[in-house]
């Protein structure tokens, strides 16, 4: 009866945590060309894992079924990207962006992927 009961428990308990990550993240992209490599990481730069990578299709890029916490973009082809700031993220939450990568500065900084 107990491994029973261990096994439901465990199916709540990644039932509840489906749940829970239900948020989105759209993104509309402006850069110098189609099918840019945009990257969800969750965490800070320099301490961040890879959520998702998605390539750019008519400027908008859409990450879902995301769970609460900190995240960030790398956004680039290459071994040097441009990084947007560290955005915390809410449960159940809908997010919209509009990122315009330049040559110049702005919004984000230019890092190489590796330190990321």
């Amino acid at each position: 009866m107990k491994p029973m009961l261990g096994a439901v428990v465990t199916s709540l308990l990644l039932m509840a945590r489906a749940e829970a990550c239900t948020t989105t993240w759209n993104i509309t992209l402006e850069t110098f060309g189609e099918g840019v490599t945009v990257e969800l990481r969750s965490g800070v730069p320099g301490n961040s894992a890879t959520v998702a990578t998605r390539r750019s299709s008519g400027g908008q890029v859409q990450f879902g079924s995301l769970c609460a916490g900190d995240y960030f973009l790398a956004i680039g082809n290459d071994d040097s990207v441009n990084v947007t700031p560290v955005r915390k993220f809410q449960n159940g939450s809908s997010y919209s962006s509009s990122i315009t990568v330049t040559r110049s500065t702005g919004n984000v900084a230019q890092r190489s992927r590796q330190s990321l």
